[in-house]
């Protein structure tokens, strides 16, 4: 981030955090051929929020919700500012990551797909 000018900050970390955020659903919610279903998500996103007070106070449940669901072609997205959804991927990015307890290998994987989808959304 300290060798980028705020332009490109502001252009690169929202585009690796949505990068992030889309591999790291697709790999929480899709199993195989098996999308997660409306209450899946539910539940993940009332998880999110109650593990902390913090958490529950950041997060709009409907607007997370609304997020996973579009993102896994099970509903539509509602308005939001960008920052409100930029803040929202990063907290239910880092529920998901931590879930996954990521060997160094693994991680290394994750951050190189998201990192690649990253470069493709910004072409």
């Amino acid at each position: 981030m300290d060798q980028l000018e705020s332009d490109e900050a502001n252009r690169f970390y929202p585009a690796l955090v949505g990068a992030a955020f889309i591999v790291a659903a697709e790999q929480h919610f899709v199993k195989g051929d098996q999308v997660a279903d409306e209450l899946q998500v539910i539940d993940f996103v009332a998880q999110v929020r109650e593990g902390s007070d913090e958490c529950s106070d950041l997060i709009n449940p409907r607007l997370a919700e609304s997020m996973l669901l579009d993102l896994l072609g099970k509903g539509t997205m509602i308005d939001a500012a960008p920052g409100m959804k930029l803040g929202h991927q990063i907290v239910m990015l880092a529920a998901m990551v931590s879930e996954k307890q990521f060997t160094p290998v693994e991680l290394e994987a994750f951050l190189y797909s998201a990192r690649s989808l990253a470069e493709e959304l910004l072409e």
